[in-house]
């Protein structure tokens, strides 16, 4: 928690107040807005500058650090010439694992950093990031993704920590805490997007209507906004491109003030994702007959900047105002918003890129990165083949992903983006952004490969870690990773069928485009394997029954008969730069994986959405109970095909002294006494469930209270300690008034929400009112060494 970054900074706010007041109209409004710099070669009396701009979007950065370093410095000093009162730019840009900049920190993209279970390592590295982006000059990332992700078919799924409110409440804080650091003048501002419930949409389609009620809204959606607004003081906040309740989520008061502000607390910097704007207008969602009323739309509603161009914010809105038609008020209220974070960030004191103090942080990360990649790993089924100690067996190495580089990361990072603007030349698919980058080349795997080869020396494929690793290890494509008529797979069997072990290497590609499965617009109404990938493991798997399925995309595999023939399966999401050595290393038994589903895996997409914390009498032993069908489907079981939290490794755990103690306060405390009884050392990702049994309102089935990440050595036993609240349980009723109803409470610890290791029970015996603000969101852990 960053005590220090909690509330705004009230000198801060006085500066920004007393600026306020000697500012015109037009200065005013163009603290709101936004230009776009393209590779950032552009020159600055070509773009929407003179006059002074609230921020500056960077997009296709193809220079490395030190020189961008330099190129932000002489853009803000244009900046500053050409505004009145000298009013420094924000400069922004993605940052989801790293920021989106060549030679930066880069990192498993964020579904992987969620199947880590650790925030810790979140933490190092969005500290990383801060570190970076200071040095360079960009104060303002738009990151963390705090939605959260049920239904599969949404093609964005990458770009969260997962299906649970609470796993992606701590993972928001951590990163946040460790972006804005222990004071925002030396920190960089995070934003949480995307507000709210943009992950559950109509038919899983991205910018459709949300499909959420009031409750889920509150409970499940917006606790990670919450959790990080109130437990780490976030500083910007992100509208969804959706709708709710026949309102555009950009133009809607009920969340961008009433819920966003007046109830969860939230002081910042509310920003448009890119051209929402636009989006009220007669083509697409119909509220709005100009610009200009489209813009007064969502200005009093609460947004208060616009990005990453001035179309709304500009000249017809700044005539409303001038003749009357809009109130000042709704001007000054954001105008003094966007001053007072940009005095908070130091910009006034020191606007340029502080290279010199932060240029150490571009090295010594690896090691950091490659611990990341080997957390993320989850081993989601093992028969006992792994791991393969020996480096004389016979592989083959079969599928499209083995051999690419492309294919291990995932949208908002350098190689996606150096994909897209540079070797495809076509961004149209990028939400908000329009493609000037003149004519569209044919998508060619081969060349982006080389351009991340010659970009990331340190990277290697599986294949090629693989081959390091075992000397005798031959390899087959099998098929396209996309393309279903192009495929070889009678000559893939032929290499298969003779080997002592199948490494099967499936997956997708992550990011913009028809060339790519998954991603910003990349929705799917199938969650099958791209191309001919499912008849590629079928055949593989009949000829040879010891085949390891890896897995590599923007969301984990739901194949069941894979899963019901295969040997072994290896999620391993997007795992980056140090991917290939991470897969290599788990299956050669050099560490014991112990990544964990930071989601439930739907059987089929028509299973979606899953999710272990649904209403009781909707999932698990209450719905059986009361179900016509106890099954769920006609020919399917409704339950998921792994749990949320599951996750093996190359060792067994035991688990005793289970307890839980809850002091009159509500203050509560569990601990639990976890010991390695196998071969090999190994994590183990302990997570404690709560449920509030019977309740004046359907409760969850269960919920998670926390977790806590240990490393065990063969026969060590370390205690586990989690300190929450009993609050943590609360709900509001159904006039928004949270309670802490009296009756029995149960909990249960284990290594997955299905794994109900040992149980504890606590009885409340007087109901209490509850102030939402100051409720416990999760635990806090600990372990004895």
């Amino acid at each position: 928690m960053n005590i220090r970054n909690q509330t705004i900074s009230a000198q801060a706010r006085e500066r920004a107040a007393a600026l306020l007041q000697e500012l015109s109209l037009e200065e005013k409004l163009r603290q709101l807005g936004c230009t776009t710099l393209s590779g950032c070669r552009e020159s600055p009396e070509d773009k929407d500058l003179a006059g002074g701009i609230g921020e500056i979007a960077l997009l296709d950065i193809r220079m490395k650090p030190k020189e961008l370093s330099g190129r932000i410095r002489e853009i803000q000093e244009y900046v500053m010439a050409h505004s009145a009162h000298r009013i420094p730019a924000l400069f922004h840009c993605e940052a989801l694992s790293g920021p989106v900049v060549p030679g930066t920190c880069l990192y498993p993209t964020s579904i992987g950093l969620g199947a880590t279970f650790a925030p810790k390592t979140v933490q190092t590295m969005s500290d990383t990031i801060r570190r970076q982006m200071r040095a360079m000059g960009i104060l303002h990332a738009l990151s963390p993704v705090l939605d959260v992700a049920k239904d599969l078919r949404w093609g964005l799924i990458n770009e969260t920590y997962g299906g649970d409110p609470t796993l992606c409440a701590i993972m928001s804080c951590a990163f946040t805490d460790g972006l804005q650091g222990d004071a925002l003048s030396a920190g960089v501002a995070a934003t949480a997007k995307h507000f709210l419930g943009y992950s559950q949409t109509l038919g899983g389609l991205n910018l459709t209507r949300t499909i959420a009620d009031r409750r889920e809204l509150r409970e499940v959606f917006a606790k990670p906004f919450e959790a990080a607004i109130r437990k780490s003081g976030i500083r910007a906040v992100m509208n969804s491109y959706s709708e709710w309740e026949g309102r555009p989520i950009c133009a809607s008061r009920a969340l961008l003030t009433d819920l966003l502000r007046k109830e969860l607390g939230f002081e910042g910097v509310v920003v448009s994702d890119y051209r929402s704007i636009q989006r009220l207008l007669s083509d697409i969602l119909a509220t709005a007959d100009t610009i200009g009323d489209a813009a007064l739309q969502c200005l009093c509603a609460g947004l208060d900047m616009e990005l990453p161009d001035r179309l709304g914010y500009g000249d017809e809105l700044a005539q409303m105002f001038r003749d009357g038609r809009a109130d000042q008020t709704w001007l000054d209220r954001a105008a003094l918003r966007v001053l007072t974070l940009k005095f908070e960030l130091g910009l006034f004191d020191d606007p340029f890129p502080q290279w010199e103090r932060y240029a150490d942080a571009f090295s010594g990360n690896a090691p950091a990165e490659q611990d990341a990649a080997r957390q993320s790993l989850t081993l989601t089924k093992n028969n006992g083949i792994l791991p393969l100690k020996s480096p004389e067996v016979h592989l083959a190495v079969i599928g499209p992903t083995a051999a690419s580089l492309r294919l291990m990361f995932g949208g908002y990072t350098v190689p996606s983006m150096m994909e897209m603007f540079q070797i495809t030349g076509d961004a149209s698919q990028m939400a908000g952004v329009t493609n000037s980058s003149g004519a569209v080349r044919k998508f060619d795997l081969d060349a982006t490969d080389r351009v991340i080869a010659e970009a990331y020396p340190q990277a290697s494929t599986i294949l090629q870690t693989l081959q390091d690793r075992y000397p005798n290890c031959i390899w087959h494509q099998g098929c396209d990773y996309l393309d279903p008529d192009v495929q070889d797979i009678p000559a893939a069997c032929n290499c298969a069928k003779n080997a002592d072990a199948v490494i099967l290497c499936l997956g997708g590609k992550n990011g913009w485009g028809r060339h790519c499965n998954t991603g910003e617009g990349n929705d799917s109404a199938s969650l099958e394997l791209p191309g001919a990938q499912e008849d590629l493991a079928r055949q593989i798997i009949r000829v040879n029954p010891n085949t390891i399925v890896v897995h590599t995309d923007g969301r984990p595999m739901t194949s069941q008969w894979i899963y019901d023939h295969a040997a072994a399966v290896i999620e391993a999401y997007m795992p980056g730069t140090w991917g290939g050595q991470a897969i290599a290393d788990a299956i050669s038994g050099r560490f014991s994986p112990a990544g964990r589903l930071p989601l439930d895996l739907p059987r089929s997409a028509g299973h979606s959405p899953v999710f272990h914390a649904e209403h009781s009498g909707s999932v698990g032993e209450s719905f059986a109970s009361g179900a016509l069908n106890p099954d769920g489907y006609m020919f399917s079981k409704a339950t998921p095909l792994r749990p949320f939290g599951y996750g093996l490794s190359y060792t067994e755990f035991r688990y005793s002294d289970f307890s839980v103690s809850v002091a009159p306060d509500g203050s509560a405390t569990a601990q639990v006494m976890v010991t390695n009884i196998g071969d090999t050392a190994s994590d183990e990702v302990v997570q404690l469930y709560g449920r509030d049994l019977c309740g004046s309102m359907i409760r969850p089935a269960q919920e998670l209270i926390g977790f806590c990440r240990v490393p065990l050595a063969v026969g060590q036993s370390s205690t586990v300690y989690f300190s929450f609240n009993l609050n943590q349980l609360a709900f509001p009723d159904e006039y928004g008034i949270w309670h802490l109803e009296a009756g029995e409470f149960r909990f249960f610890v284990g290594g997955h929400s299905a794994d109900i290791r040992a149980e504890a029970a606590y009885t409340l015996s007087c109901s209490r009112t509850v102030d939402a603000a100051g409720r416990c969101f999760f635990a806090e852990t600990s372990f004895s060494e």
